[in-house]
């Protein structure tokens, strides 16, 4: 039995934060999509179900300035909200890890490089921890904000700009793409992807960072035609 089949897994998790290349190295020995798959889903759909109350009444009181919508209408947008949040929150880590590893295996395999998918994938998925720290920071500030202003609880790069600054300009939405945790996020992957490829760190870290600058460019992209 591997080492890290030994250890709990939110010892797995924590080790992802405080040593992510001894973690990863276990990880990839013993890969268990399921074990790390659940917990983190958890996290996620708890840190949302946080986040629920805000949001349905912000949507709600959005809806109700641009449209002239019913009193009758209200219990379906509600209904509206809390599905489509718990289910965004339900999908959103498989889906993450899902997208991030089959880029990163696509350019990998173009570099050349042989790695298991399987593998890249839990190291994808331990990546996301960082994630869910910035989710469940701003679960806690959401629930001290009030509701007209949870629009403006953000992780991103927006913190560095005066709150006079339209949300609408392009450099607003620009840096809104830009996120700490994801850039957090994006060095575990690229520690892990080295691990799984048995490649230096440097050129791991030039394939996962590329494929985060495009991610940035195409959304910064949708977000000029809204």
């Amino acid at each position: 039995m591997s080492k890290e089949s030994k250890d709990g897994i939110l010892k797995t998790l924590i080790g992802a934060i405080i040593s992510p290349k001894e973690t990863m190295e276990k990880v990839n020995q013993n890969p268990k999509v399921w074990r790390y798959l659940i917990p983190i889903t958890l996290i996620q759909l708890i840190a949302t179900i946080v986040e629920l109350p805000k949001l349905i009444t912000y949507t709600i009181s959005q809806t109700q300035e641009m449209t002239n919508v019913s009193q009758a209408a209200l219990p379906m947008i509600k209904t509206g909200v809390i599905i489509s949040v718990i289910f965004g929150a339900l999908i959103m880590p498989a889906l993450v890890a899902l997208i991030s590893s089959a880029f990163i295996k696509l350019v990998a395999s173009i570099a050349k490089e042989n790695g298991n998918f399987k593998n890249l994938y839990c190291i994808n998925l331990l990546a996301y921890v960082p994630v869910l720290i910035g989710l469940i920071l701003t679960a806690v500030i959401m629930m001290f904000t009030e509701p007209q202003n949870v629009k403006n609880v953000s992780t991103s790069f927006t913190l560095f700009l005066s709150s006079s600054v339209d949300t609408k300009s392009s450099i607003y939405k620009l840096l809104s793409t830009i996120d700490f945790f994801y850039i957090w996020s994006s060095i575990l992957v690229a520690i892990g992807t080295s691990i799984v490829f048995k490649m230096k760190i440097k050129k791991a870290a030039i394939i996962v960072f590329g494929i985060y600058i495009v991610s940035i460019i195409v959304r910064f992209s949708m977000l000029l035609r809204v």
